[in-house]
């Protein structure tokens, strides 16, 4: 049986345009059984199943988990599992004029609806973030999903003329040495290059300093720490390959705002 749960469901976008529907489809049969023309854009993710796709184009592809389908306004189309099967998928439906401008300007690839994105589990979270919270009619909550589901949509147009999927695969394997090593040299090493390189690719393919990243990364394991209070602070440091506790409650007041005791104050007791 089909189960949807929605992320959003907006009742305004911006004057640029934005999300209206943002949903989970689980166990879903698609519209393989009949051909229909939306007044919006849609985006769909496919999660788990397979499937095909055709339009009145005369384009057909097979679909895959991974793949993502972007269907356009007034086109007549169809896709799905089999007949008898399911698949699961995230599903949005977007509409404006910064999208029609895109779509006159040809920055959608209409010679390829289906696009293959992986690994899953990056893509899935760049829906996500594009999704954001329901905007409530907030104007500045609009403008910002607007200029979010742009991105998504660079992302996505991107990964259909390269093959994004190896940065994406460095991009993680990065993250794991940043997160597993005692420094970023350390981690520069593990990755097999000097750190200036790992700087500049880390900062283009992640929009941050390798630094920052493992300095973030740190503080979160700082503050699931300190909420267990049969730690010290010099045990937590220790663990977090600290020098002492000093140079931790430095960094970690510096990032939070608060010094790791403060913060530890506000924790509700277990």
């Amino acid at each position: 049986m089909e189960e949807s749960s929605f992320f959003v469901r907006n009742v305004a976008v911006s004057p640029l345009g934005g999300i209206r529907i943002a949903c989970f489809v689980k166990n879903g049969a698609g519209v393989l059984t009949s051909r229909r023309i939306l007044p919006h854009f849609t985006l769909v993710y496919v999660l788990q199943g397979t499937g095909s796709y055709r339009d009145e184009n005369g384009l057909a592809f097979d679909v895959n988990a991974g793949d993502a389908i972007i269907v356009l306004p007034g086109l007549e189309h169809w896709y799905g599992p089999p007949k008898g099967s399911v698949w699961d998928e995230l599903y949005l439906v977007f509409e404006g004029p910064i999208f029609d401008l895109w779509r006159k300007n040809g920055c959608f690839d209409t010679s390829k609806p289906v696009v293959p994105l992986h690994p899953s589990d990056y893509w899935i979270d760049q829906i996500k973030q594009a999704i954001g919270e329901q905007n409530d009619g907030d104007s500045v909550k609009m403008m910002a999903e607007a200029v979010r589901m742009q991105q998504l949509l660079m992302d996505i147009q991107n990964a259909a003329r390269n093959d994004v999927e190896a940065d994406i695969q460095w991009l993680q394997n990065a993250k794991r040495a940043l997160e597993t090593s005692r420094d970023v040299h350390e981690a520069s090493d593990a990755l097999g290059m000097s750190y200036e390189l790992l700087r500049k690719k880390f900062r283009k393919l992640s929009g941050m300093a390798p630094g920052k990243y493992r300095s973030g990364f740190l503080m979160e394991q700082a503050c699931d720490l300190l909420a267990d209070r049969s730690l010290t602070l010099r045990q937590i440091a220790a663990r977090l390959d600290y020098c002492d506790e000093y140079h931790f409650s430095k960094q970690f007041s510096k990032i939070i705002g608060w010094s790791p005791r403060e913060y530890r104050s506000r924790l509700p007791n277990r």
